[in-house]
């Protein structure tokens, strides 16, 4: 093979790699917009409702943070054994991973609305910022299942190399949660539960993209 095939195949795994790379970390860098959002559109509510979604968010991210194992977890074990050949085997590790997600949602979910008040308040939270942090929580509550799921799911699909449809499901799930926490925050009058809420349809709808996708 001459010098200059050499040289093209070359630039071409290299900008693929960097297509990857940036699509991977575009994913990484949408999954916190949600909080983010919520914060924004809840600040203007006020001081306490402001607190109250950042003590929750706090409570939630220990979740988030602590189930990436199922996303990195079924990467690399997705990808062995496609590069096995092994799309069966790749196949059954994606359904036990989001029966694992499933299995800790329904561990995770009961502790968080029960313990909401405990949480909030052992995080600092008391009077006003309490209740806006106790109702926020137990509603967001209700999305952790389809989180976790999302996140197993988008495992499997980067050992499958498909770093472009997370990208491209987080940032239109993104988007439309924007639109709908300012209908239900402020046209709806729902204030914090509003903003829980279009998180949680959001989510909802994600992971229904997810599984969409994956089949």
């Amino acid at each position: 093979m001459s010098e200059a095939a050499v040289s093209r195949r070359g630039g071409v795994g290299d900008r693929r790699i960097l297509t990857l790379a940036v699509q991977a970390l575009g994913a990484l860098a949408v999954e916190p917009l949600y909080v983010l959002v919520d914060t924004a559109i809840v600040g203007r509510l006020g001081t306490p409702e402001l607190g109250g979604v950042a003590l929750a968010a706090s409570a939630l991210s220990l979740v988030t943070v602590g189930a990436n194992f199922l996303s990195y977890g079924t990467t690399e074990q997705v990808a062995r054994r496609i590069g096995g050949g092994d799309e069966r085997a790749a196949a059954d590790v994606g359904i036990q991973a989001v029966f694992l997600a499933v299995l800790v949602a329904a561990v995770v979910t009961p502790v968080l609305v029960i313990g909401a008040p405990t949480m909030c308040r052992l995080l600092g939270g008391e009077g006003e910022v309490l209740q806006h942090a106790v109702t926020y929580l137990r509603i967001s509550a209700i999305g952790v299942p389809f989180v976790l799921v999302t996140i197993a799911a988008q495992g499997f699909l980067r050992g499958h190399s498909d770093f472009a449809s997370p990208l491209r499901i987080l940032l239109t799930a993104n988007a439309a949660n924007v639109v709908l926490e300012v209908t239900m925050v402020f046209g709806l009058g729902l204030g914090v539960a509003g903003s829980a809420w279009s998180t949680v349809i959001v989510q909802v709808a994600a992971a229904a993209a997810f599984a969409v996708v994956v089949r």
